[in-house]
């Protein structure tokens, strides 16, 4: 009987562990591990391989050295061989398909448990997070009883990977409400989720600056000061969170000031469209390099929770301003950036259409109604 010419370990990068000392393993000195990752260059950036990222090492079966290497990339491989003129690497493209998959489940406790436990991926739930960022609060909207149903694709690739890709649509209930979102690329080749009615669900605000434990002091004409202990109006939303959470700009704007101020503490003040203005305050200090006159995009970092100034504890005070007057941001109706017409409105139901039958699995309700 033949024995085979090579044997292939799977190999998982461990938490600390480089391409060099995996390689060291399995007996490369350390100038042969530096040719290797040397040779993966013009491909992958060795430096850039983390934890739990899986390679396969290709031995010698009679000799146990090793001849070579693979790599997993998105459609493709990169090889890494052993010859007489060095280690040279080549990208093999990968054939694969997509596929629709559909996952469905019931809160009982979370949506990261009940999903994970259902088949959804840590970053997928990250991923419906930001989708729904500005209608939902996955911290507080969610109770148990809820249900979920998520489409997405999953890419088959030849060399039997798996991997999942775009969420296409998704259905939740919150607090027994259907809200739901659907992937939908227009003709310019523009892709962006949008509601049942297609209006994008990427609103002008977000729905909060952070992420936080809870809400300790709501929009209120009359709140008794926690430090003067007087009836003073309190015309923001005080979030709690953990000291060092980031904060982030709700939507685009120009920074108007940055810096302290009594009271506030470290403060940021964003100028929006429309006669918006935000404030920022108690932040333990300011991300580098924001000043007066900075563009930010909505969700970059501006600062980090603290409790600089008036503040008995690590928390944010939000201010939202239209003209000179300050509004009740959790009474605000955010409103959609784009709503789609005409052809692309046709297009787009089509699509929503097939997607809503699929989340709702109405071909498999109806052949249960037949039998």
């Amino acid at each position: 009987m033949l024995r085979p010419a090579a044997r292939i370990v799977d190999v998982a990068l461990r938490p600390g562990e480089t391409l060099n000392v995996v390689l060291s393993r399995f007996g490369l000195d350390a100038a042969a591990a530096h040719a290797v990752g040397e040779s993966f260059r013009p491909f992958v950036n060795p430096r850039e391989m983390r934890a739990g990222q899986s390679l396969k090492v290709i031995l010698d079966a009679k000799e146990d050295t090793v001849k070579g290497l693979e790599y997993p990339l998105r459609g493709a491989v990169v090889r890494v061989d052993s010859t007489p003129e060095g280690w040279l690497a080549e990208r093999r493209e990968i054939s694969s398909a997509r596929v629709t998959q559909v996952v469905r489940g019931t809160l009982s406790k979370s949506l990261y448990q009940d999903g994970t436990a259902a088949g959804l991926t840590a970053p997928q739930i990250l991923e419906l997070a930001d989708i729904f960022q500005c209608d939902i609060d996955f911290f507080s909207d969610f109770r148990r009883g809820d249900t979920f149903s998520i489409a997405f694709e999953e890419i088959r690739y030849a060399d039997g990977r798996r991997e999942k890709g775009k969420i296409l649509a998704a259905e939740l209930t919150v607090g027994g409400d259907p809200v739901q979102a659907f992937h939908y690329t227009t003709q310019k080749g523009e892709g962006a989720y949008y509601d049942v009615d297609g209006k994008s669900l990427r609103r002008m605000f977000l729905r909060a600056p952070l992420s936080y434990r809870r809400i300790s002091s709501l929009y209120s004409p009359q709140r008794m000061h926690p430090i003067f202990r007087t009836l003073l109006p309190h015309q923001a939303i005080d979030y709690v969170a953990a000291a060092g959470t980031p904060v982030v700009s709700i939507g685009r704007g120009t920074v108007k000031f940055a810096g302290w101020q009594d009271g506030y503490g470290n403060l940021v003040e964003v100028i929006h469209g429309n006669g918006y203005t935000t404030r920022y305050a108690h932040l333990s200090r300011i991300a580098s390099g924001l000043r007066k006159g900075s563009r930010v995009a909505q969700g970059d970092v501006i600062g980090f929770v603290g409790q600089t100034g008036h503040a008995t504890g690590p928390h944010l005070h939000f201010e939202v301003m239209s003209g000179q007057r300050k509004i009740n941001f959790l009474a605000l109706r955010i409103p959609s950036q784009q709503l789609l017409s005409g052809e692309e409105l046709e297009r787009f139901g089509a699509a929503r259409d097939e997607h809503l039958a699929l989340l709702r699995d109405e071909e498999l309700l109806l052949a249960q109604s037949r039998s």
